[in-house]
C-alpha cells in the first residue's frame, strides 16, 4: 500500500486536485495528508531500520510541498490584517506550522541531514496582486515562534484560527518539541512546555457533558478570549485523531491511565455501525453525529484513526479492529497500475472524496505498526524517542538505491551481535528479470565476510564501487519467483 509521490526536483500535484483545488479552510485541506503522509514515511523507516532511503525521499517531498504557497496560501482569509501577515507560522495556524515542524524534525531524525536547520527555508507570498515577500526561517526559529506562543497562553494552546484552539492539533508540535530536543542530545528543552499543555488537558479538556460522555473523551473547541469550551462540540473523529499522537510525547506511566481510557470510550462507541452494504463483511465508525459531520470528522476519517489508537492500548481485543479492515478492504481497496503496464503497483483506499490519501496513510501507518501487542503499543512512541540517524553512525550498513518501486524492501535488519544484514526484495511484474542495489558500510569497522542470496552463494554479481560501497545485481531464475532474501555477513 502507497501513496505516489514525485521528486522534490519536479513537484507535480497530479492526484491531489481534490486537496489544493479547494480553499484548504477544512480538512479536506492539503497540509493533513501531506503531512500524515510524512508520519507513515517515518513508520516504513522503523519497518525495515536498515533501508531508509524511500522513507527520507518522501518526507523531503512533503516538507517540500508543504512550503508551497498552495498549501498554506490560506492565511490571507484568517490573518490579512494581522501585523505579521504574510508570515504564516508566527501568529496562531498552529494547524500548519505543528504540522511542519514534526515534518522537520522527523527528517532530521531519520536522515541526520541538518539542512532545512542550517541554511533554512522561505516562506513566499506571491498570492495574487500582493508585493511578493520572503520570510526565510529555519527549523530553530519554528521552534521559537510556536514555543513562544504556547509560553504566553495560559494554556498553552495555540490557535487553529483566529482564537479558535483546536484539541486535534496541539499534539503535533508538542511532538516536534520533543524530537527537536532528542536529536540536539538535550541541549535544548523545548519540550518542558508540553507539562504545561498536558496539566490543561487533564484538567479542563475532557468531556463532560453527560449525555455525551459514554461516547466522547475529548472536547474539541476551546475559545481563548473567554477560556471556555465550546459545549456539543465533539466527535469520534476528533477522539481518534487526538488519542492517536497522544501517547508519542505523553509520559510513558501515564499513557494507560489517560490515553487507553479514551480508547475504551471508542471501542465502546454507540456510533460503531455495521457496512452499509449488508452482504459485504465491515463495520466503521461513524462521525457522531451533526458536529461530526459538520467538521468532516467522516466515517472515513474517523474509522482511520481507530486501529491506530487500539494498537497503542490494547493486546488481545481485536473485534472492532478486524473488522475495521474488512470495512475498507471490502468498501474502498483499489489496486493502482501508475504506469499502465497491466502490473499492479499501489493499493490505495478510493473513498471519492478528499480523503482517499489521507485514509489510505492512516491505515497503513496502523499496519506498519504490527499485531497488536507490546511491540505495537510501543511502535510510535519509539519513533519519537530516538535519535534514528545514530545507528548508521555507530556502524549499521545500509541498504541503498533499490528501484522502488520496481522493487520494494520488505525487511532490512541487521544484527550487531551477528553481524548480519538481512534483506528481502519483492516485485509484483513478472517482466523484471533483473535488478540491483547497494550496501553502505563502514569499511574501517566492518568487512564482507560471505554473501547468500536464498541461501546459496550464486545467482548474483558484486562489484566494489568504493572502500565503504558495493553493488549488488540479480536475475530471478524463474519469473514466477519473484520474492528473494539475501543475507550479508560481515566481520
Amino acid at each position: 500500500m502507497q501513496t505516489t509521490t514525485t521528486t522534490t526536483t519536479n513537484i507535480t500535484w497530479n492526484g491531489w486536485e481534490k486537496n489544493y483545488d479547494g480553499p484548504q479552510l477544512d480538512l479536506g485541506s492539503i497540509r493533513y495528508t501531506l503531512a500524515h503522509i510524512g508520519y507513515t514515511a517515518a513508520a516504513l523507516a522503523y519497518r525495515t531500520p536498515n533501508y531508509r532511503e524511500l522513507a527520507i525521499k518522501i518526507l523531503k517531498d512533503s516538507i517540500e510541498r508543504m512550503l508551497n504557497i498552495k498549501v498554506w496560501g490560506y492565511i490571507d482569509h484568517y490573518w490579512k490584517n494581522v501585523h505579521t501577515f504574510p508570515d504564516p507560522v508566527c501568529h496562531e495556524n498552529i494547524m500548519y506550522s505543528g504540522h511542519l515542524l514534526q515534518l522537520l524534525t522527523l527528517y532530521e531524525s531519520l536522515s541526520g541531514d541538518f539542512t532545512y536547520d542550517i541554511d533554512g527555508f522561505d516562506f513566499i507570498w506571491d498570492k495574487d496582486n500582493d508585493r511578493i515577500t520572503k520570510i526565510h526561517y529555519n527549523t530553530t526559529k519554528l521552534a521559537y515562534a510556536i514555543y513562544y506562543q504556547m509560553n504566553e497562553e495560559s494554556s498553552a494552546g495555540v490557535s487553529c484560527e483566529p482564537e479558535w484552539v483546536y484539541t486535534i492539533c496541539q499534539n503535533h508540535p508538542h511532538i516536534g518539541f520533543k524530537l527537536y530536543d532528542i536529536v540536539r542530545n538535550s541541549k535544548t528543552n523545548f519540550s518542558r512546555i508540553s507539562s504545561k499543555w498536558k496539566n490543561f488537558l487533564i484538567k479542563h479538556a475532557l468531556e463532560d457533558i453527560p449525555m455525551f460522555k459514554e461516547d466522547r473523551y475529548f472536547k474539541m473547541l476551546y475559545y481563548r478570549p473567554t477560556h471556555t469550551w465550546i459545549p456539543y462540540f465533539a466527535a469520534t473523529g476528533n477522539d481518534g485523531w487526538a488519542l492517536s499522537w497522544m501517547s508519542s510525547w505523553f509520559d510513558h506511566n501515564e499513557t494507560s491511565n489517560f490515553i487507553c481510557d479514551g480508547w475504551k470510550i471508542m471501542y465502546k462507541n454507540k456510533y460503531w455501525k455495521p457496512s452499509e452494504n449488508h452482504t459485504i463483511p465491515g463495520c466503521f465508525l461513524d462521525s457522531g453525529g451533526y458536529i461530526g459531520d459538520r467538521m468532516q470528522f467522516n466515517k472515513w476519517l474517523a474509522t482511520s484513526f481507530y486501529p491506530i489508537v487500539e494498537k497503542q492500548c490494547s493486546i488481545e481485543v481485536t473485534e472492532k479492529l478486524n473488522c475495521a479492515y474488512l470495512w475498507f478492504d471490502n468498501n474502498f481497496g483499489t489496486f493502482l497500475d501508475t504506469d499502465n503496464d497491466g502490473y499492479f503497483e499501489s493499493y490505495y483506499y478510493e473513498t471519492n472524496t478528499m480523503f482517499s490519501n489521507w485514509v489510505t496513510t492512516n491505515v497503513l501507518l496502523s499496519l506498519l505498526m504490527g499485531e497488536n501487542g507490546y511491540n505495537a503499543k510501543e511502535f510510535l512512541r519509539n519513533i519519537y524517542n530516538t535519535k534514528f540517524y545514530q545507528k548508521f553512525l555507530d556502524h549499521d550498513p545500509e541498504v541503498l538505491a533499490v528501484e522502488y518501486p520496481l522493487v520494494r524492501v520488505s525487511r532490512a535488519q541487521y544484527d550487531s551481535n551477528s553481524k548480519q544484514l538481512l534483506i528481502n526484495f519483492n516485485t509484483e511484474k513478472s517482466m523484471i528479470l533483473s535488478t540491483k542495489f547497494e550496501i553502505k558500510y563502514p569499511n574501517l569497522i566492518l568487512n564482507i565476510s560471505n554473501i547468500t542470496r536464498d541461501g546459496f552463494d550464486s545467482g548474483f554479481t558484486m562489484n566494489q564501487i568504493s572502500n565503504d560501497r558495493i553493488s549488488i545485481e540479480y536475475s530471478y531464475s524463474s519469473m514466477d519467483k519473484q520474492e528473494t532474501e539475501f543475507n550479508i555477513l560481515f566481520y
